[in-house]
């Protein structure tokens, strides 16, 4: 326990607080989510809070979204592996031909069909390159529906940023801050001089990622932001409710099929010809190695910050000018509805820093990561059914058909 002498001694004992004040192992993966404005309800609450588990986390202790953490998105990245594998034995876009199935595949972006053979052949009768193969293409698609390739890339179709629908998980908006007012309470105190700032024994043998200094879009390297990270500083955090938030993607998203890619490394399913394979996908370089699983929302937050270095006027100045942006460790902007940041001086130049957010207004404050080999890993069993099942026997079959 010690005094930190720079500003990323500070964020380092302050993820350490925090993942302790909230109940966390010191080898929980867990990881910081900075800044944190308030989720406001009304129009767009579902996909505000969805948005963060389409992000694709860092391997890193901050997860910092303004300073571009998270640039890779979830939803994206999948279509992009479902795009390189292939089905074990296509029958529907042979049945129905190129013009028809390209019809259908437009169709099926904006979400004007739906995904089975009867969708199909109530859409083909409106549709003149389909009206010919009507019963036929309902036929094989219903075949091709029982393969968890197609099917999946069949469900992902109408779906952003292939189609034109937003992707969705189980569990809203208003459902999260239900079950948000029933979760218990989290605080923690930490006096100045009683820092843990050692992260070398974390998830990430630590690696923290970038962060801001005192105030949102500040260098943590500024002279400003050494002082007030060097000079002493005490913490008092309260929550009046914390919920470890999970839920599961919408009907776009298969962990079949994902779970089948991940269990065969550059075999079937995966297209050899793609330029997106296991490597790149999974692998060391890979953009779908860890996954948000859980977020860790707080209700009525209050957090209270004490600076003993004095500051002169000019600073005092700087820092009330700036305050607005947010100030650590959350940086909630002045701005954001449902919440409020100060800051105060005393007679000796002493800085006080109050945040709080609304009764009511959920603010997400962290989150647990997975890694594919955990998210994936209920999906072995499957995939070496599927695979003995389905690819391996449609391999076979290719061998013993007449050239």
């Amino acid at each position: 326990m010690a005094n930190p002498v720079s500003f990323d001694q500070l964020q380092n004992g302050f993820y350490n607080a925090l993942a302790a004040g909230l109940g966390y192992e010191t080898t929980t993966p867990f990881q910081v989510v900075q800044p944190s404005p308030p989720l406001v309800g009304g129009a767009g609450a579902d996909g505000r809070l969805w948005n963060y588990l389409d992000i694709i986390p860092p391997a890193t202790l901050n997860m910092n979204i303004a300073l571009g953490a998270g640039g890779n998105k979830f939803s994206a990245d999948y279509q992009g592996v479902l795009s390189a594998l292939q089905p074990a034995n296509e029958l529907f876009p042979k049945t129905v031909g190129d013009a028809c199935y390209g019809n259908w595949a437009t169709a099926r972006s904006k979400n004007q069909v739906g995904p089975t053979g009867q969708d199909f052949q109530l859409w083909a009768y409106g549709s003149t390159p389909c009206q010919t193969v009507a019963r036929q293409g309902a036929i094989a698609l219903n075949r091709d529906n029982l393969d968890p390739i197609f099917v999946a890339q069949n469900n992902a179709m109408p779906y952003q940023p292939a189609g034109t629908q937003p992707i969705t998980f189980s569990i809203d908006y208003n459902t999260m801050v239900q079950l948000l007012m029933s979760a218990p309470s989290r605080s923690f105190n930490v006096a100045q001089g009683n820092w843990q700032t050692d992260v070398s024994k974390t998830w990430t043998n630590g690696s923290t990622g970038g962060f801001f200094g005192l105030w949102g879009g500040s260098s943590s390297s500024s002279t400003i932001s050494q002082k007030f990270a060097s000079s002493g500083v005490s913490l008092q955090a309260s929550f009046a409710n914390v919920l470890p938030f999970t839920t599961s993607p919408g009907i776009w998203f298969s962990s079949a099929a994902l779970g089948l890619a991940y269990h065969n490394p550059n075999a079937a399913p995966w297209d050899p010809n793609s330029t997106i394979n296991w490597d790149n996908t999974f692998g060391t370089n890979g953009n779908m190695q860890r996954f948000t699983t859980t977020l860790l929302i707080a209700n009525k937050m209050e957090i209270l910050v004490q600076s003993v270095a004095s500051y002169t006027e000019t600073e005092q100045t700087e820092i009330r000018n700036n305050s607005s942006a947010g100030l650590w460790p959350f940086y909630s902007s002045s701005g954001s509805s449902g919440s409020s940041t100060y800051a105060s001086f005393n007679a000796q130049g002493n800085l006080t820093v109050s945040i709080t957010s609304d009764a009511g207004v959920p603010v997400v404050i962290g989150a647990i990561v997975e890694s594919a080999a955990g998210y994936l890993g209920s999906e072995v069993e499957a995939a070496k059914f599927l695979t003995r099942t389905l690819f391996e026997q449609s391999a076979r079959e290719r061998v013993l058909e007449p050239s």
